[in-house]
């Protein structure tokens, strides 16, 4: 039999399962709201545990800071302007903090960069509409310092203990309980003996990372040279009777130069030494201004009837070099940098009996040498004693094997740095024992000689060989200057400051100066304090120029509490703007994005604060890879 369609027990079926289904339906909603609200609720918590975990990293792991000024250069840039010389093609940086306020970073009405020196060759550039880029951004690391003591040389960010809300970035000098002096442009100590002993950097690579270039061949002042102002590097020989440069004549048999960078000597018939020899023949803007003025022909050129005289190295800085600014200064330069590298690239083409290469260092009265083998490839130290003029006796200090084997290029440094003698083969640092590192008493002559006006020079014998790269860098040399009182006046290293530099080229007179006015300064530690200094000497506000407003017993030192973290990487130092002749966009006519937000800088005046014509970010750029790493 068929069943009717008003059955009651299929109507009760049928309701049931709509109500079941309405059931599932509305239970499914639920859920989905409730995962929607689980999966919001998850997201938010994600964010706040991501936040949380950012602040304890920064907090306890490591956080980003920019560098606003010059005080490390040139191991870490502030604001600054990248500069080409159009003379000579060395590229440099001038510092350019002092063009705005540091507390909000606006521009000073009128403080603008105008000029700079080239640390090279000297020649003045205009580089008031060069692009300016903003410090370095690194990273510092904040459990370093739970776990270890920082070592000397550290470079470490700290509470400034005048403000203790400013951070600070200088080097570590000085350790817990030591008794420091700086003394002519060198740091020293207490040793356990109870006399003052050099502080050498303690890893001779890194001091090679503070090293700042005097001058780098590959970049000669060949606008100058063809007017006939004479070259640093030149073959000379010693003359026994007087003349020339500090004891040097000229030699026409000897150094020949192939190219405007290189030299060539070929002298393996001749067992006589043959020398190439820089003498610091510095070039002025004035001298620029002159060939460019009066032309090559004219006689009223003065190094035409009287050749330019040498001069000591002095601790000049092209990042501190600038006119324009607030006190803006085109030379700084005062104290004779006697901390000297010199490096070459050593092409030996042939060998004989006999064959020698020498590279010698000139400090004041003492001058030292290496002396390499190309045969054997042993190389020795020496200590060179000059009796009268030619009269040399030598005093080996000690003696390595090098790679300097047969024919072939080496790359070659010879350096004499905080005391420490080092060479460097193929960027493989030779070991010569103890003896490397001198002993200079505190008797001894501290003073510039006539030699340090020809301070580096090269030599071979019985072989024929090239050299090209030729590089002369110095140390820091740090200012013995000090404060007198709590708000920070200070006194300098020499009142006669201003006036060394007239004396540069006469090293007995400037030794009178600088002995007359001259200081040295000490500092005392207690066992939880560090001395810290700016690799920047001359514009670096460090323990030396600290004043006292908080009533420390000893105003120049970091306590152990306030060290924040150890500078550890630069991972991103400005970027490289390239279009518009490599200034990027905008340039300062581009009105147009005049008012767009962080194109143009703003300036303050009278009060108020008003858009300028001076670009402070420019597009495109690329990233500026060579200089991200590890800070030394």
């Amino acid at each position: 039999m068929l069943e009717s369609d008003n059955n009651p027990s299929a109507l009760h079926q049928f309701l049931s399962f709509v109500k079941k289904k309405k059931t599932d339906k509305a239970d499914a909603t639920a859920e989905k709201k409730n995962a929607k609200q689980d999966g919001t609720r998850e997201t938010f918590e994600s964010i706040v545990v991501a936040f949380v975990l950012a602040f304890l990293f920064r907090a306890f792991e490591a956080e980003a800071f920019v560098i606003p000024t010059g005080s490390m250069a040139p191991t870490l840039l502030g604001r600054h302007k990248d500069v080409d010389c159009p003379k000579c093609g060395m590229h440099f940086t001038v510092g350019a903090s002092d063009e705005v306020f540091p507390n909000t970073g606006k521009l000073q009405p009128n403080m603008r960069l105008e000029t700079t020196a080239c640390p090279n060759c000297r020649f003045e550039i205009d580089m008031y509409d060069m692009p300016v880029f903003k410090g370095d951004r690194i990273l510092v690391t904040k459990f370093t310092y739970e776990f270890d003591e920082p070592d000397r040389w550290d470079v470490v960010v700290f509470k400034y203990p005048e403000e203790p809300k400013t951070n600070y970035i200088k080097r570590v000098v000085g350790l817990p309980g030591e008794r420091l002096r700086i003394l002519r442009g060198d740091i020293y100590k207490i040793g356990t003996s109870g006399d003052w002993e050099i502080v050498r950097k303690s890893d001779p690579y890194k001091q090679d990372d503070l090293q700042i270039v005097i001058y780098d061949h590959d970049h000669p002042e060949t606008g100058l040279h063809e007017f006939g102002w004479p070259h640093r590097w030149a073959s000379v020989k010693p003359s026994t009777i007087g003349g020339g440069i500090a004891g040097w004549i000229d030699d026409d048999q000897g150094w020949t130069a192939p190219t405007a960078t290189s030299f060539l000597l070929e002298g393996a018939d001749s067992d006589k030494a043959k020398w190439l020899r820089y003498r610091h023949i510095v070039p002025s803007p004035q001298v620029w201004n002159a060939v460019e003025e009066l032309g090559t022909e004219n006689e009223e050129l003065e190094w035409k009837n009287t050749p330019p005289s040498p001069e000591l190295i002095l601790d000049f800085c092209g990042y501190n070099s600038y006119t324009g600014g607030n006190g803006g200064q085109l030379f700084r330069e005062s104290y004779w940098c006697n901390d000297l590298t010199f490096g070459c690239e050593v092409d030996v083409k042939k060998i004989a009996d006999g064959a020698e290469l020498m590279l010698e260092i000139n400090e004041g009265v003492r001058r030292y040498r290496c002396r390499i083998n190309p045969a054997s490839g042993e190389a020795k130290l020496f200590r060179v004693v000059e009796f009268n003029r030619g009269e040399l006796e030598e005093e080996e200090l000690g003696s390595a094997a090098s790679d300097v084997r047969g024919e072939g290029s080496y790359h070659i440094r010879f350096t004499n740095v905080d005391n420490r003698l080092c060479v460097w083969v193929d960027n493989s640092l030779l070991d010569f024992g103890e003896k490397a590192n001198l002993s200079i008493p505190e008797t001894a002559n501290p003073n510039p000689q006539e030699g340090d006006l020809t301070p580096i020079g090269i030599a071979a014998k019985s072989m024929d060989v090239a050299v090209e790269h030729l590089v002369i860098k110095r140390d820091i040399y740090y200012r013995s200057e000090i404060v007198q009182n709590e708000f920070g006046s200070g006194r300098l290293e020499s009142r006669h400051e201003s006036s060394l530099r007239h004396d540069r080229h006469d090293p007995e007179q400037w030794a009178l100066q600088y002995n007359d006015g001259m200081q040295a300064v000490e500092f005392e530690l207690a066992d939880d304090e560090y001395l810290v200094l700016g690799d920047n000497s001359p514009r670096s506000k460090d323990s030396r120029l600290w004043g006292n407003q908080r009533r420390a017993e000893r105003r120049h030192a970091v306590p152990r509490s306030a060290l924040v973290g150890k500078a550890f990487f630069i991972y991103w130092p400005h970027g490289i703007p390239f279009l518009n002749d490599g200034k990027g966009y905008p340039d300062s006519g581009d009105s147009m994005l005049r008012n767009a937000p962080y194109f143009f800088h703003n300036q303050v005046r009278d009060g108020k604060v008003e858009k300028t014509s001076y670009p402070g970010f420019r597009v495109p750029f690329y990233p500026n890879v060579g200089r991200m790493k590890r800070i030394r």
